[in-house]
């Protein structure tokens, strides 16, 4: 079914657009901390014709109307199948949900999602025009302190992940790989090859820290940023 032929289906008010009850209801634990059963059932949604599960009273109240492809009341896709849409949906909440995981690494820094990629439909048109069609590649952004644009967005592998990865937290140094070994009282430093962590030394000045990583990946024609690129 294409977009506009789903927009047309909104506008059939005659039509009930509640979701479809398949099969029988069960109860269960919402979560693993509740003391409290729902009832769940297995809905299809009359908007995109997925299946998902819900819960009954959630359907009943109208706190549900969809399985997630509505925006703004009106349904904006048929891809909740797509082999992207995942990639789009953990994007989106990653970056607009504070109750995501790992939200404040993303929407909580000020990561946020170009507005041409909020709608599905134009990012999996990106995705699926830009994919190398190989497996172990996943979504990744250029500059780590910058957006999910197009301009900002490529398809790598774990290892070049890794390596774009930007300075962590409890990083006193400034510089990425060397960090404060506090059992020596001196720098530690570390590089990521070949998946692994490996260790270069440990050093009383932070200068010469730097130097000995920045080295290493020149010396070795490594992939790794050096520190000073940061």
């Amino acid at each position: 079914m294409q977009k506009v032929e789903i927009l047309e289906k909104i506008e059939e008010v005659d039509k009930d657009m509640t979701p479809k009850l398949i099969g029988k209801t069960w109860r269960k634990y919402p979560t693993e901390t509740s003391k409290q059963k729902r009832t769940f059932g297995l809905y299809e949604c009359q908007y995109c014709g997925k299946e998902w599960e819900c819960a009954v009273q959630d359907i009943k109240t109208g706190h549900t109307k969809g399985c997630g492809c509505l925006r703004g009341g009106k349904p904006t896709h048929r891809l909740c199948s797509n082999k992207f849409y995942n990639t789009w949906n953990n994007m989106i909440q990653r970056c607009t949900s504070p109750n995501h995981k790992v939200y404040k690494d993303y929407g909580g820094r000020g990561i946020t999602v170009c507005e041409e990629w909020l709608d599905v439909a134009t990012f999996v048109a990106w995705a699926e025009s830009t994919h190398p069609n190989i497996t172990g590649v996943s979504l990744d952004r250029i500059n780590n302190d910058k957006g999910y644009s197009p301009e900002n967005c490529r398809w790598t592998n774990n290892l070049t992940q890794n390596i774009n990865q930007r300075i962590k937290k409890n990083n006193t140094s400034g510089y990425v790989g060397v960090v404060w070994y506090k059992p020596l009282s001196k720098w530690m430093v570390q590089i990521m090859v070949n998946r692994k962590n490996k260790n270069l030394g440990y050093y009383q000045n932070i200068e010469e820290a730097v130097q000995v990583r920045d080295n290493y990946i020149i010396e070795n024609n490594l992939p790794n940023k050096r520190s000073t690129q940061y």
